[in-house]
């Protein structure tokens, strides 16, 4: 099998076909990805895995692009768990919770966080500060979501004239997108 990178929330395969094992978890009958790795199959004991790209772990700068997921989307912030820095390929040490103010989410006046980004988005962001907490920007057009699930079933949304759309139930929604969603290249991420 060639190996593919997948990033936390992909969908690697069935419950009915391999259970999940380390880097995956299983969620209503499929099995996702619980990080940025290399999909693995075990194919003696039929394991769906995600291994880390490397071990040596890598200290968050100040500058770095860095991959973050949204984990609690408030009145003037976003919650993130920064899981990859660009152009390392090894897992981070250190905090990974970082926030992004509702200030630093676009160029343009956003009033509620909602706006731009919901629960469970992927999305590129620029580190503006380290100490004492982890500081988030997703200012300018490389900036954004990068690959987000419907709010209403869960499935991707793929990018139909500047709105996204489930290709599943047919609900519409907006973000503030990087320039390259859903054509981003995982490999040179």
């Amino acid at each position: 099998m060639e190996k593919k990178v997948v990033l936390p929330g992909d969908e690697l395969s069935t419950s009915e076909e391999l259970l999940a094992g380390d880097g995956t978890y299983e969620e209503d009958g499929v099995i996702r990805s619980s990080r940025m790795g290399i999909y693995i199959v075990d194919d003696k004991q039929r394991h769906a895995m995600v291994t880390p790209l490397t071990s040596i772990p890598v200290v968050i700068r100040n500058g770095d692009i860095v991959l973050a997921e949204a984990v609690s989307v408030r009145s003037m912030m976003v919650i993130a768990n920064v899981f990859h820095v660009q152009g390392q390929k090894r897992p981070i040490s250190g905090d990974t919770n970082g926030t992004l103010h509702v200030s630093e989410i676009s160029q343009s006046y956003i009033k509620n966080p909602e706006e731009a980004f919901l629960l469970g988005d992927i999305f590129r962001a620029k580190v503006i500060q380290v100490k004492p907490s982890l500081q988030l920007t997703t200012k300018g057009r490389e900036y954004g979501v990068i690959k987000a699930l419907c709010s209403q079933c869960r499935h991707p949304l793929k990018l139909k004239e500047n709105m996204l759309e489930c290709g599943q139930c047919g609900h519409k929604e907006k973000r503030k997108m990087a320039f390259d969603y859903g054509n981003f290249d995982i490999e040179k991420l």
